[in-house]
């Protein structure tokens, strides 16, 4: 899964690489103001954020403090490992849980200048985005509970 958020993802900075350089080229060279490449640059900058955070979630690669965790031994870390994993899940659940709210609320809600995207879509990604983090987290804890659990620091040197 996660190699289709990496690609998912680089298709959605494809998309705003090239709003912003046809806004450029709508400006600049044919003089005309395009107003619908603002909201489209801002949506796939927040696609591009949610569904990056998903994909990072499996590896741990959020940024993190670890002064105190690496005092600890191995049990240790273990336990704060899953203690702050069981600490995300109610939050992962009602983020997925207001998201899926507003999507309900703003599915025919039209995106200012492009009439053919709603904002219940917006909320629809960030819905699909949480499920995706909830799912990692409980892989993440699951291989926690089994010693299976990889470190970060071995995940990154192998990119």
């Amino acid at each position: 899964m996660k190699s289709f958020l990496e690609k998912l993802n680089g298709l959605i900075l494809l998309c705003m690489f090239s709003v912003t350089v046809l806004t450029v080229i709508f400006r600049g060279v044919l003089g005309v103001a395009a107003s619908w490449s603002e909201d489209i640059a801002q949506l796939t900058f927040i696609l591009l954020v949610f569904v990056g955070a998903a994909t990072v979630m499996e590896d741990e690669g959020h940024i993190r403090i670890n002064t105190l965790v690496d005092r600890f031994g191995p049990g240790g870390q273990r336990v704060v490992r899953v203690i702050a994993r069981l600490l995300t899940l109610p939050f992962l659940v009602l983020f997925a849980s207001g998201a899926w709210d507003n999507a309900v609320v703003n599915w025919d809600v039209e995106l200012g200048t492009v009439g053919w995207i709603r904002i219940g879509h917006l909320y629809l990604a960030l819905v699909f985005s949480s499920l995706v983090m909830l799912f990692y987290v409980v892989t993440n804890i699951v291989r926690d509970l089994k010693g299976s659990h990889r470190e970060p620091s071995a995940l990154n040197s192998t990119l």
